[in-house]
């Protein structure tokens, strides 16, 4: 029994796997191909303001697409089934990837671009996945099965920055390049559709019409502001996103800049933030709940999170650098899971799905956000996105010691 519901899961967790692998597997390919001016993918001419400009917005292109893409599939989703839905997110991962590759062999940035909007626009297969995760889980496996998938996310954020750095390292096997990432992670979403026609039922009976609303991301955006219960959460978890994604976003460009690191070298700097990531969630959560509380244990890692970047942008030490990868990963954990829990504690059980939908849109465009801006930001220095996000931390203590919460 438990190996015929494993069988079914499998394309689903493997959907999670690709979905969190993708993006730490592009960010040490891009940074280097983009910031390094040997590269020939831009014009030497380029200086490292304009090169860390051109990489923001190729990221910020990315997580705009997702945050409408994300919206719209939901819609659909209620209209076709997950197992459509979830083949569709698959198939435009499959192109996008597949694109991607195409461009850094013919050093086409318009080509980046358009894969990178054809990724982005079906890059919501996480939630319909998790949704169908769920529907196949009943009371006896439920906890069992959502602790696979937090497993699942925690491996592929793990690993895709290595695999990122080692299928293009020509110097580890002579034929790797800066395209066999793109084509890996579009052969692997080809195998999963596969795995999905054939070892997935449909676990979701379409229950109604097809009704797009291309502005809905925007709608859900908005009503975090509207809800009275969550306005002032809301303004904290935005300073959490806009710290973490410019933190995340321009880690690799400060670190290629400063210490000329390969994409090997970067991917598993990246895999070092995840590794701490996947520390705060098993151990620093469960710690810091044990000795203050949800709102208390949130303020002093946005606090760590913001001194020891700056600690990290005056001592310009790659041992620093080090030390504090590992610590932001696990600030955010502690930040971004008791944060859910805070928000959750706010309303009402009829609101739980609205309000985790909503956290999620916040999320996504503040990175989007966050991306663009911090490519503007760095013509006033490479280290300013760095700056940006350690004040989004300090700011996000502050505004949440000044909030008055239910159960935190």
């Amino acid at each position: 029994m438990q190996t015929t519901l494993f069988k079914k899961l499998m394309p689903l967790l493997l959907v999670l796997f690709i979905d969190s692998m993708g993006m730490g597997l592009f960010f040490p390919v891009l940074s280097i191909l983009i910031i390094d001016p040997s590269q020939r993918f831009l014009s030497p001419n380029h200086s490292m303001e304009e090169r860390q400009f051109i990489y923001g917005v190729i990221i910020s292109v990315y997580m705009f697409s997702w945050f409408f893409g994300a919206a719209i599939l939901g819609d659909v989703s209620d209209f076709i089934g997950r197992k459509k839905s979830l083949l569709i997110c698959l198939a435009g991962a499959v192109l996008g990837y597949a694109i991607a590759g195409l461009s850094i062999a013919m050093d086409s940035i318009a080509l980046m671009v358009i894969g990178r909007l054809i990724a982005g626009f079906t890059a919501g297969s996480q939630a319909i996945a998790q949704a169908a995760i769920v529907d196949l889980s009943d009371a006896n496996n439920k906890s069992r099965n959502m602790s696979w998938m937090v497993l699942t996310l925690s491996l592929g954020f793990l690993l895709g920055p290595i695999l990122g750095g080692i299928l293009s390292s020509a110097s580890l096997i002579s034929w790797f390049d800066y395209t066999i990432p793109m084509y890996f992670a579009a052969f692997i979403s080809l195998v999963n559709i596969g795995l999905l026609v054939y070892l997935f039922n449909e676990t979701f009976i379409p229950h109604k019409k097809l009704e797009l609303h291309w502005f809905r991301a925007m709608d859900i955006f908005i009503s975090a502001f509207k809800h009275k219960a969550v306005r002032r959460l809301s303004l904290v978890l935005l300073l959490m996103e806009v710290g973490w994604g410019a933190y995340f976003s321009f880690i690799v460009t400060f670190l290629v800049n400063l210490f000329h690191f390969t994409a090997l070298q970067s991917g598993l700097f990246l895999s070092l933030v995840a590794l701490g990531f996947s520390c705060g969630s098993g151990i620093a959560v469960p710690l810091c709940l044990r000795y203050m509380s949800l709102k208390r244990s949130v303020i002093n890692s946005f606090i760590v999170a913001g001194v020891i970047i700056l600690w990290m942008v005056i001592s310009g030490s790659l041992w620093v650098s080090l030390v504090v990868a590992f610590l932001v990963g696990t600030s955010i954990a502690v930040c971004y899971s008791n944060i859910l829990t805070m928000f959750s504690n706010q309303v009402s059980a009829t609101e739980q799905g609205w309000v985790m939908g909503m956290t999620g849109s916040v999320g996504a465009l503040c990175f989007a956000l966050t991306s663009l801006l911090g490519s503007l930001v760095s013509f006033l220095g490479l280290s300013a996105p760095m700056i940006i996000a350690a004040l989004s931390f300090l700011a996000g203590a502050v505004a949440l010691g000044y909030t008055s919460l239910k159960n935190s």
